[in-house]
């Protein structure tokens, strides 16, 4: 009769461990900032960060939104912290104003781990939050997040611009979202 000895059997779990360890979400979501977060919503920054990175083409395409005539857009995939990672960014304009967004499906992630890694990244709590969905709402100042208040949209848009941070989950995964309007 054949055992496998403790040793062995160790080893097989240590082996076995990786392909169902949980995506690291620190790793996942710094990913997500070098692409969507670090180049403040620059259509050209984002692409650049992709590409510097190793970010993959992908035939995956994310719709804008309706009445936005778009420039340009871009899908790109890889993984970070075992996770597999979708980017889709555009840029476009709804009249005179301007919009971009660089949104990240990050493939089983963890919900709260990245509405909390959120968190930290702007620096405030969210200003609307339900069990799915957390909305963050700033602009740059000098190099800083700052939130902006419900009455302080229109001046965020015509100054540095208004950005919008979704983290929200569903059973694929998580995904991260940053809409810039400028007008």
């Amino acid at each position: 009769m054949n055992r496998i000895g403790p040793s062995l059997a160790a080893a097989l779990v240590a082996f076995a461990a990786p392909a169902f360890a949980a995506p690291d979400s620190a790793k996942a979501f710094a990913a997500v900032v070098q692409v969507c977060g670090d180049t403040h919503g620059d259509y050209s920054a984002i692409s650049a960060a992709a590409e510097a990175n190793g970010w993959k083409t992908t035939q995956v395409k994310a719709d804008a939104f309706p009445g936005v005539t778009v420039a340009e857009s871009l899908s790109r995939d890889t993984s970070a912290g075992g996770a597999a990672l979708t980017l889709y960014a555009w840029r476009g304009a709804k009249g005179a104003i301007q919009i971009a967004e660089c949104k990240v499906r990050i493939g089983k992630g963890k919900l709260a781990e990245m509405q909390a890694a959120a968190q930290a990244w702007v620096g405030f709590a969210p200003q609307d939050a339900t069990a799915r969905k957390v909305t963050f709402l700033f602009t740059d100042d000098g190099g800083a997040r700052k939130a902006v208040a419900q009455a302080d949209r229109d001046a965020a848009a015509g100054g540095a611009g208004l950005r919008m941070m979704t983290v929200s989950g569903d059973a694929d995964g998580v995904i991260v979202s940053i809409l810039k309007i400028k007008k």
